[in-house]
């Protein structure tokens, strides 16, 4: 008997066992399951003959897993089982982030099932979801697969085929319920959430999407997920359907999926065909298994040289893949929208009012940002992050605000078609939780200091990739560099994870923050190593577990790379160039625990530099220019 909520699901129908069938018939993804408690889907794999008492586990990457308990799966008649930590063996990195109720939003795992569940020919799998909280709606199955002990993949690849939105239609494909979706976007009445005790809202969709809906159009939301979403608000199957059907008419771009983080980066993103696709990212497959096989992207597959560290040189950050997945669609949005959090206080502030008229088509877009940046610094209220203020509710609140911000600043770039270009703002990086003092611990986003970080470094790393300044960076503008880079060491201490191969990009990156035609007597923008990180870095203790998945000679070619490329920069200045009469010791602090990798006068860790084995000539090199730089700042400050 068919579940009566069963949810849109691909359905392989019962095939002879052999492997050319799965060729001819395969299974279409995602497996979407979107609606209320006990919603189901279920789909048939075939397995060919003699293969099923290999089998040992589902392997399964699933996007929208956000709790411990929120799907469980069946096999055959077999008994249902619940997904969370200990019965499913999360894969990493994700599992380094929380696993499942942690940061990632699409995560490998696998679940062991007993000997004997699986049969010859026709199995069922099914998932259900168990039920909405506040926030979840519903999950999708991206790929699965049957595995054998030794984890080999049962199923060929040719046995999937993924759902090709192109062919997608408008559930009512009418003008007048086209219009009527459209109407509804703007002005429907709904309610915070699908709970019996969920209170009505004041936002309305286009309040925490992008105003005319091209967000949903743009990452490909199916029809499925507006409807179940629309009623999860309040609304009936009907209207949900002319919501989706007005969403399916907009005439803007579609290149992206609404399990691929948005500007994920990868080889290729800056090559594509339309710069409107860049904020598809470059899709979940490009979300490495291990960090270090950044390095291979990072070095092309050569040896480290000083090039790749160079200062003046460009390396494009957006083309390097990482390990650290980015926040998807889902996690942009806010939950709680600034004007159901304060009302007429949020309608009459510059904050509200600048979104709502400061931009128009004669405006300086860098000025109106800067300006709309300082009304949210005046509007939202900043604590301590040892206050006794703080709680899951007010954290929630405060970083909601700054997502509506960052969502509403991808509608203008969008609108705009200001993509092909760097953001002209800070705003990714003012969304991270840190930037308010949302502290780490049971307050702070996901209710743990891994996810708390994890949100930081994740918006950190987005700002880098759509504004980092490109040689352009004015004191500690467009990023602060140390700050951001002691995210880095915060998230290791609570993931056990290091990210050499992400970090040293943020080194390089950091290094070519400085204008390469501007010496140091340019204050804000030459350079000057006493007002960035430096080579230190990779032989200070502190920083010791952030390098401790390289292999010694590696590092050691990468500790001796990078002091050479900022040497050779150093050294492309007389010492008296970085010293100026009556120019005062600058008032920039770096924030506690950098300050041994921070302030250029590198020659103080030649003992550390040693130990790591660095040749003694080029040593020798940074001790002449200290004892030379030395002497002129005694006489400049005599």
């Amino acid at each position: 008997m068919v579940h009566p909520q069963l949810a849109i699901a691909r359905i392989l129908a019962p095939l002879a066992c052999c492997l050319c069938c799965f060729a001819r018939n395969p299974l279409q993804l995602p497996i979407e399951v979107a609606g209320a408690a006990g919603t189901e889907a279920a789909v048939t794999l075939d397995i060919p003959a003699a293969s099923a008492n290999q089998v040992r586990s589902l392997w399964m990457q699933i996007h929208g897993l956000e709790y411990a308990g929120m799907i469980s799966v069946q096999i055959n008649q077999g008994p249902w089982t619940m997904l969370n930590n200990e019965t499913a063996l999360v894969a990493g990195p994700g599992r380094s982030y929380g696993g499942i109720g942690g940061g990632f939003a699409t995560l490998k795992l696998t679940l062991p099932i007993p000997p004997g569940s699986v049969v010859d020919s026709s199995n069922t799998v099914r998932f259900r979801f168990n039920g909405a909280n506040r926030v979840v709606s519903g999950f999708r199955v991206l790929a699965l697969n049957l595995l054998a002990r030794d984890g080999r993949a049962l199923l060929p690849q040719d046995s999937f085929v993924e759902e090709n939105p192109a062919t997608w239609m408008p559930p009512l494909n009418d003008a007048e319920s086209i219009a009527a979706g459209a109407a509804l976007w703007h002005s429907a009445k709904l309610v915070a959430s699908a709970l019996p005790d969920a209170s009505a809202i004041r936002a309305h969709c286009a309040d925490c999407h992008a105003r005319d809906g091209r967000d949903l159009k743009y990452f490909n939301f199916s029809n499925v997920s507006i409807v179940a979403r629309s009623r999860f608000h309040g609304l009936s199957d009907l209207q949900g359907r002319q919501i989706a059907s007005y969403i399916r008419s907009l005439a803007v771009p579609n290149p992206g999926r609404p399990w691929n983080p948005p500007y994920q980066p990868g080889p290729g993103l800056d090559n594509q065909l339309a710069i409107t696709n860049r904020a598809a990212g470059a899709g979940l497959a490009r979300v490495l298994d291990k960090d270090t096989d950044t390095l291979a992207f990072l070095f092309s597959g050569a040896s480290p040289s000083p090039a790749v560290f160079n200062p003046d040189g460009h390396l494009n950050a957006r083309e390097i893949p990482i390990a650290l997945q980015l926040p998807d669609w889902n996690h942009w949005l806010p939950r709680v929208h600034p004007l159901d959090a304060w009302g007429e206080h949020f309608e009459t502030s510059a904050f509200s009012q600048l979104y709502s008229t400061g931009l128009t088509s004669t405006d300086d877009i860098p000025g109106f940002f800067s300006k709309w940046s300082k009304a949210r610094n005046k509007f939202l209220p900043h604590l301590e992050p040892a206050s006794t203020k703080w709680s899951p509710e007010l954290a929630e609140t405060l970083y909601s605000a700054q997502l509506w911000q960052l969502v509403k600043t991808w509608e203008i770039v969008q609108e705009r078609g200001l993509d092909g270009s760097p953001w002209q703002n800070t705003i990714p990086a003012a969304t991270a939780p840190t930037e308010l003092n949302i502290p780490d611990g049971p307050a702070g986003m996901g209710g743990s200091g891994l996810t708390n970080e994890y949100y930081s470094n994740a918006w950190y790393q987005l700002q880098v990739l759509l504004n980092d300044g490109n040689h352009r960076h004015r004191g500690k503008l467009p990023i602060d560099w140390p700050y951001l880079i002691g995210h880095f060491l915060d998230l290791q201490r609570l993931s056990g994870r290091p990210e050499s191969g992400r970090l040293l990009v943020m080194l390089i990156r950091a290094m070519q923050s400085t204008d390469p035609h501007a010496g140091p007597e340019n204050i804000t923008e030459g350079w000057r190593p006493e007002q960035n990180l430096d080579p230190r870095i990779m032989v200070d203790a502190a920083w010791a577990p952030m390098f401790a998945s390289l292999p010694p000679d590696l590092r050691r070619v990468i500790t001796e790379s990078l002091l050479a490329a900022w040497l050779d920069k150093t050294m492309q200045y007389s010492p008296a160039s970085y010293f100026k009469l009556g120019l005062s010791a600058s008032a920039y602090s770096a924030p506690i625990g950098l300050q041994n990798i921070y302030g250029g006068k590198v020659w103080q860790a030649e003992t550390q530099f040693q130990a790591a084995g660095v040749k003694s000539d080029l040593l020798q090199r940074v001790q002449d220019w200290g004892q030379i730089y030395t002497k002129v700042a005694e006489l400049f400050h005599y």
